[in-house]
């Protein structure tokens, strides 16, 4: 059935909007693929896309599809850390430490406050083990006495744990009021983040505890530091969830790590390979793209029924049209539906070829646009190279001819 046919118009094809936080509906017509199902079993725990594949759309749904699934109990807390926490940690050093261990437990310490404080809106008497309610009363003592009645940030952790552990109160760990005047000045040790920690987890044995963090590439830009304070939440990441995760959210404390994967291909560290096993590509095909719009259409109404009768040009259907012209990412195919949407007019009741060509001149501008903002951090002469191709021939009798135009370009 077309939207005629349904007494529709364009104007009621809702395709949404390129960005995930902002698409009110997308609860709606959210697609659950295999990497959706990769994390809501937590078979893996490191989510790696492009721009625009995906992941902060799993990412802000993920409380909800958690608690569809049948977890009713479990807490799932996202975390999006700001510029502010990311120049905190960043300064974070201990002495004898690599810049990457000396991360890794920042940010191991900061993302059990943050947690120890979403805890303390559970009430004790929804846990039924002793062992549970002295861990979770000692969580609760613990942020009272640190940050009182305000909730504690990122940030305000962060900055608070470079003035040392002496700027913490962690009696209710066992650990007294306030340490030797031989010991104040020590960074945070191995074992009072080990002891929060271990008192997350025995809640979390109950109730079950999933951290997501996503915009981690929101302060980037490309340093060594931030390659290591990077590298160090990697590191932390996987610690907590070698010693506390569980089978299923339904119990255990488990952190979830969205993370652009152009980014991660060019962190260096050891034991990379030891990730291979949590790492998770969030690749789409065009039989998923083609469900992704299809849930996004009126009841009824087909991808195909969208657009004018007959092919493109390459005998190609118009949606197989649009797709080859993408990296198979949702972002840009809801980009080209958008446009072909606005050109074709609202009160239209299909989209012609005419008007996919004319929007394919507009969508092809934005992606060399899209692209140069993607990696001018990563590769700084990605934008002057882009150009230099621009105004060339189109064909090269070899690689070494293409490399010597781009050599040239570069220098002149």
């Amino acid at each position: 059935m077309n939207l005629q046919q349904a007494g529709k118009t364009l104007k009621d094809v809702q395709i949404g909007t390129p960005d995930a936080e902002a698409d009110r509906k997308l609860a709606e017509y959210f697609l659950t693929t295999p990497h959706v199902e990769a994390a809501l079993q937590l078979r893996r725990t490191l989510f790696l896309g492009r721009k625009g594949a995906g992941k902060s759309a799993l990412f802000t749904q993920l409380p909800r599809l958690i608690t569809e699934a049948g977890y009713t109990h479990t807490r799932t807390i996202l975390v999006t850390p700001d510029q502010y926490a990311w120049s905190a940690l960043r300064d974070y050093q201990e002495q004898g430490l690599l810049p990457e261990q000396a991360h890794s437990n920042a940010w191991k310490f900061t993302l059990a406050i943050e947690v120890a404080a979403n805890l303390t809106l559970i009430a004790d008497d929804t846990l039924k083990s002793a062992a549970s309610i002295n861990a979770l009363k000692q969580l609760k003592k613990f942020v009272q006495e640190n940050y009182g009645e305000t909730s504690p940030t990122l940030y305000r952790s962060a900055a608070q744990l470079l003035k040392g552990i002496k700027s913490f109160n962690v009696s209710a760990f066992g650990f007294g009021a306030g340490l030797s005047k031989a010991n104040e000045d020590l960074q945070i040790t191995p074992q009072i983040i080990e002891s929060i920690l271990a008192s997350i987890s025995t809640v979390a044995s109950e109730v079950g505890i999933v951290v997501a963090l996503d915009k981690l590439d929101d302060s980037w830009e490309g340093s060594d530091q931030s390659k290591h304070l990077l590298i160090g939440l990697l590191k932390a990441c996987k610690d907590v969830n070698d010693k506390y995760k569980g089978e299923s959210p339904a119990s255990g404390f488990s952190v979830v790590a969205f993370l652009r994967a152009d980014i991660y291909e060019g962190l260096k560290f050891d034991d990379k390979d030891k990730y291979r096993a949590i790492e998770q590509s969030i690749d789409w095909t065009p039989e998923l793209l083609r469900d992704m719009v299809q849930k996004r259409l009126p009841e009824s109404v087909t991808i195909s029924e969208l657009f004018e009768p007959g092919e493109m040009r390459g005998s190609i259907a118009p949606f197989n049209y649009i797709v080859k012209r993408t990296f198979l990412r949702p972002r840009e195919i809801l980009q080209f539906m958008d446009e072909c949407i606005r050109r074709a007019g609202y009160s239209a009741t299909q989209i012609t070829k005419d008007q996919i060509r004319q929007a394919e001149e507009k969508y092809s501008s934005w992606k060399v646009d899209d692209l140069k903002q993607e990696y001018r951090r990563l590769y700084p002469e990605f934008e002057q190279i882009v150009e230099i191709l621009r105004q060339a021939q189109h064909r090269y009798d070899s690689f070494d001819e293409f490399e010597a135009h781009i050599k040239d370009g570069l220098n002149n």
